[in-house]
């Protein structure tokens, strides 16, 4: 059976002309069926439609944070400023999938690019917004240190499961605050903290905060990029 073709974002080496994945997304695509190809940020985005066309689906790969202008606020002390160009390349980029109607999965920073192109906002300093005895979100010496979410019934992600439970990753400073048009929360961590989303009215069209991609040797987490794969065929 011939594989859906999956394209995958990339990020970047600060200060370097490079770019940068790390190969734990490729893999997660390959295991669940599919067959990745990285797609670079630095071209004219009059090219996103002839790219689009030789792919099936699309999963938006992490990153540093949105310019908080695209939601009205200024910048916040803590962020990491993401790439203009990769911002603008995926905001396009997004758009071209949306009018397409093609399968989308978000991971981190791309769950975000999906909200925030939707007229949603993001808490941009999860410590600010989160009282003594929360849990810590951010990124820590261990990779996978794990808090429960709370899913959906009615989401593909938790049907897909069979369950509405499921341990998560956790490696993120901020997280969705108004939810875009369209969009449904379909994860809540432990503290309040929203964890995912998707539109239903799409094919496929969800995001996560965490990092599956991390966890892709356990089936709760490889579920993902199957799902992601399942839509593109």
């Amino acid at each position: 059976m011939t594989r859906p073709r999956i394209g995958i974002t990339v990020d970047y080496v600060d200060a370097k002309p490079h770019y940068m994945l790390p190969w734990t997304y490729a893999e997660s695509i390959e295991k669940a069926g599919g067959l990745p190809v990285m797609l670079p940020f630095r071209v004219d985005t009059s090219l996103i439609p002839a790219y689009l066309d030789e792919l099936d689906g699309m999963l938006l790969s992490g990153g540093d944070d949105l310019d908080p202008a695209l939601y009205g606020e200024p910048w916040h002390p803590q962020a990491q400023h993401l790439d203009p160009n990769r911002q603008r390349f995926e905001l396009a980029l997004l758009a071209e999938i949306e009018r397409r109607d093609m399968p989308v999965l978000g991971i981190c920073l791309g769950s975000q690019t999906m909200n925030v192109s939707r007229g949603g906002s993001m808490i941009q300093f999860i410590p600010d917004h989160l009282g003594a005895g929360s849990f810590e979100h951010r990124l820590s010496g261990d990779w996978l240190r794990r808090h429960g979410v709370k899913l959906l019934a009615e989401s593909l992600y938790a049907q897909a499961l069979g369950k509405t439970d499921v341990q998560v990753n956790t490696s993120h400073k901020q997280a969705v605050n108004v939810v875009g048009r369209g969009l449904r929360v379909i994860a809540v961590s432990m503290d309040g903290l929203i964890e995912g989303t998707e539109d239903p009215s799409r094919r496929f069209y969800m995001g996560v905060q965490w990092h599956p991609e991390r966890q892709n040797d356990e089936p709760d987490h490889l579920k993902l990029f199957q799902m992601l794969v399942d839509h593109a065929r």
